[in-house]
């Protein structure tokens, strides 16, 4: 008995014949990649828990309130730090339980030596950013469902003599687009383990 064998070959393909297969290729990924964007660009449901503006002076009242109120995390980026009131809640947070963890921009940490001491004495791990310009943010993350950001640095200046202002809302969707970036800062940020010198005066 003779048996007869199928095979099923494909037609070699020319070179135009690939590029319009690769063509294919590409449109098919950044299809997908758009659909993806236009998923993570839907309205998510937020809550405002509170706005604030200074002047008048008060905002760091409405920040304190809502670290007194940690019960799990606190995540913190930083420009400037160096409002003792906010460091004082932190190391309160810490004294709690609550895991507590500041970044701060690399460049500026000479202006943090009045808060970095209270920060590190408390076991409050600071660590310093120095892979961009400058590290920018001005951001609260609380128990991973609370943001607080806006232009407020956490400073004196921005207390009691700048124009800023802050934004407090529950958002666990938000909470965790800016934890995701947190964690990529903080993984490229220096453990910071001694407090700046103190100013030399003049």
């Amino acid at each position: 008995m003779t048996t007869v064998k199928n095979s099923l070959s494909l037609p070699k393909m020319t070179a135009k014949a690939r590029q319009r297969v690769a063509v294919f290729l590409c449109l098919s990924a950044l299809a997908t990649v758009s659909w993806w964007q236009s998923v993570q660009a839907q309205p998510q449901p937020a809550e405002i828990l509170a706005i604030y503006f200074t002047p008048p002076a008060g905002a760091a009242s409405g920040l304190i309130k809502q670290i007194d109120g940690a019960k799990k995390s606190i995540k913190v980026m930083a420009y400037g730090f160096t409002a003792t009131n906010l460091a004082e809640a932190l190391v309160r947070a810490k004294r709690r339980g609550v895991d507590v963890g500041l970044i701060q921009d690399e460049k500026s940490a000479q202006n943090n030596r009045e808060t970095l001491p209270i920060l590190l004495a408390a076991g409050i791990e600071v660590r310093s950013d120095g892979k961009h310009a400058i590290q920018h943010n001005k951001l609260m993350l609380i128990d991973d469902d609370i943001v607080i950001t806006g232009s407020y640095n956490f400073t004196n200046s921005a207390e009691k003599r700048n124009a800023e202002n802050i934004m407090i809302v529950r958002s666990t969707y938000a909470a965790k687009r800016y934890a995701d970036n947190w964690k990529i800062h903080w993984d490229h940020s220096e453990k910071v383990t001694d407090s700046p010198p103190a100013k030399a005066k003049r």
